[in-house]
């Protein structure tokens, strides 16, 4: 949905037509291009064919112009002693009217989407959405009486804005021209600039949510879920003249699919598009018009996924391949975490002695997050103790078992070792230094919304080789399906639990979790922490700033409740395997809401969990020390 100057202004024809009675506003009294990117973002419809008539919500939109209009752009507070509730309005405003807009000024777009939707999840205005809702009249800063504190939310139209987008039904018509644009069209993310297609092109792309532009100002686009369906459909099919995609056409090929039955000249047409073969058989264009007709159905939703892994979790991961590797030769080699921890020391030893050849005692010149591991090596006399006091070699294992890369497992003599499982073994593959969470999410977010990555997002993806000039790289495609398709079991470390534990599950925001921690962890760690639990899908960031915990993390919040303050991994992936085991070889009681497990089950629990004897007897202890047992 955009909503321009000259949109804003026929809703207002449209809307004073009817309080005239008049049965519909002709199209001939209108701008024919305008009315046709309002009729595809389903504001407008046409009752004849040159006669046009407001939908439900494209009515509920222009009372809401209006509304905005006669409050005017001038900023007005309300007096806190006058207000009888909690909340006081320090400031807010409505708009100019349309005919004194710049005609670049969109008072909705995707991006103004995005940042409602965010506020709206957040119960909050995030950092990026501020200046851009208040200046619309979508959002007012206020004043919590009973809390004392100031923030900004969405005001009534703001809410109702986000609201009429979610009712609107837009609609899908590609005639052969556009589908010849959105086939040479980068798929994105990529810069706006490359999107190269005349203004009305580019409305109706957005008006049909085929293409989204970033948070906070569009320099970033993409096309949406929706929209990489419809351009994968058109790049295998759809070649023709006149309507060659349109939801009628999807109708049809749903109905041919489901029933055989549609008529002969229906038939014809999906086979000339290319969507059905001479045999009846789908064709891949018709495979993906498919998957496009679904989402138009369904409308992709839920969290944008992302995966983060450091470079220290992949000199692990390297480590273990190598040790499997001499393995093969000698089985003493074999990667448990004695053996790791040498192949650790020996592997880190030499990459901070390159450092200290390099900087010699000049730490302020290395990069923070490595300048106490590197100025305590220099001193350093005992290397295994060094690498001991600087690196969390358990903390690796699990964070790389937890995002299913590596498991933990018994050998022939019953001692654990790491066995790298497939989505370990494509990492190394690709040979990447780390990726992080943001990065990540700028592919993901596309794929599982109606919205573009941010610019910060985008550029992290950029700088980490994710991303190229006109969409993703290869390793940004692996990365986007690891987050996709990768089974996560619960882990924290003491620092990410501090973080999670600060977060609530709505109502704060990246800048105020980083002003409460920023006396008891330097920034990167923060950082790190907040992009890990974002991969472990715990919480998510959103696009304008805002902080919310997804349902898992909800979960996970009150599982915690019982663990001690302080200890260094308040849940791993080993004791999430024990409790299931457990639970598989334990009956369920309904009334108390309690699995028992019969002590000669036990053993049998110890076998479906894959544990070595002393990992099983341990996390069992853990266990019940944190009250999961």
């Amino acid at each position: 949905m955009v909503i321009k100057k000259n949109h804003a202004i026929l809703l207002e024809k449209l809307l004073r037509d009817e309080e005239k009675q008049l049965p519909y506003t002709t199209l001939e009294k209108a701008d024919e291009l305008t009315a046709r990117e309002l009729e595809f973002m389903g504001l407008v419809r046409f009752s004849a064919p040159l006669k046009m008539i407001l939908t439900y919500v494209g009515r509920d939109l222009a009372h809401l112009l209006r509304e905005l209009y006669k409050m005017g752009p001038q900023p007005f507070a309300e007096k806190e002693e006058e207000v009888s509730g909690n909340i006081v309005i320090r400031e807010a405003r409505g708009i100019r009217p349309p005919e004194e807009w710049e005609e670049d000024f969109r008072f909705l777009g995707s991006e103004i989407i995005a940042m409602l939707e965010s506020a709206d999840l957040a119960g909050r205005v995030g950092p990026e959405g501020i200046e851009p809702l208040m200046v619309r009249g979508l959002a007012a800063r206020v004043y919590d009486k009973e809390r004392k504190k100031e923030y900004v939310i969405l005001t009534k139209q703001g809410k109702l804005a986000s609201e009429i987008y979610r009712n609107a039904e837009p609609n899908l018509e590609i005639d052969a021209t556009l589908a010849d644009v959105i086939r040479k069209l980068p798929i994105g993310p990529a810069e706006s600039s490359r999107l190269t297609a005349s203004d009305h092109e580019k409305h109706l792309l957005e008006g049909m949510r085929l293409i989204a532009y970033s948070v906070p100002k569009s320099e970033i686009y993409a096309f949406t879920a929706l929209g990489q369906a419809v351009k994968k459909a058109l790049s295998a099919g759809g070649y023709g003249e006149g309507i060659v995609l349109s939801r009628d056409i999807l109708i049809s090929l749903a109905d041919y699919l489901d029933t055989q039955k549609i008529t002969e000249s229906a038939l014809s047409i999906l086979q000339s598009l290319g969507y059905i073969g001479p045999q009846g058989e789908l064709l891949p264009a018709g495979e993906f018009a498919m998957e496009a007709f679904r989402l138009i159905k369904d409308r992709p939703q839920g969290l944008a996924v992302a995966f983060d892994i450091e470079k220290d979790e992949i000199d692990v991961l390297k480590a273990i391949r190598d040790l499997w590797t001499k393995a093969h030769n000698n089985p003493e080699e074999q990667p448990t975490f004695e053996n790791l921890k040498k192949e650790m020391v020996k592997r880190k030893s030499a990459e901070y002695k390159l450092l200290k050849d390099k900087y010699g005692e000049k730490f302020e010149e290395i990069v923070e997050e490595y300048r106490d591991i590197a100025k305590n090596f220099f001193y350093a006399t005992d290397l295994t103790s060094w690498y001991i006091e600087n690196f969390d070699l358990r903390a690796f294992l699990h964070s790389l078992e937890s995002f299913n890369l590596i498991r933990s497992e018994k050998n022939e003599k019953g001692k654990e070792v790491f066995v790298l499982t497939e989505y370990g073994k494509k990492v190394l593959e690709d040979e990447a230094e780390h990726v992080s969470a943001p990065a990540v999410k700028a592919i993901t977010t596309p794929r599982k919304a109606f919205a573009a990555p941010n610019l910060e997002w985008y550029e992290l993806a950029q700088k980490e080789g994710l991303i190229g000039t006109a969409g993703p790289s290869r390793r940004g495609n692996l990365y986007a399906d690891l987050a996709e398709k990768v089974y996560r079991l619960p882990f924290l470390t003491k620092y990410e639990h501090a973080v999670f534990s600060l977060i609530p599950e709505k109502g704060i925001t990246l800048p105020e979790i980083y002003a409460l921690l920023k006396n008891e962890m330097p920034i990167w760690k923060i950082t790190y922490a907040v992009r890990k639990l974002e991969a472990r899908r715990l919480i998510e960031v959103l696009p304008d700033g805002n902080v919310v915990e997804t349902e898992a993390g909800k979960l996970l919040d009150r599982a915690l409740l019982s663990v001690p303050k302080g200890v260094g991994f308040p849940v791993t992936p080993i004791i999430v395997r024990v409790l299931q085991a457990l639970r598989n070889v334990g009956t369920l009681y309904v009334k108390e809401q309690k699995v028992r497990i019969l002590p000669r089950n036990v053993a049998e629990a110890k076998r479906i969990s894959g544990l070595s004897d002393e990992i099983f007897a341990e996390a069992m202890q853990v266990a019940r020390l944190f009250g999961y047992l």
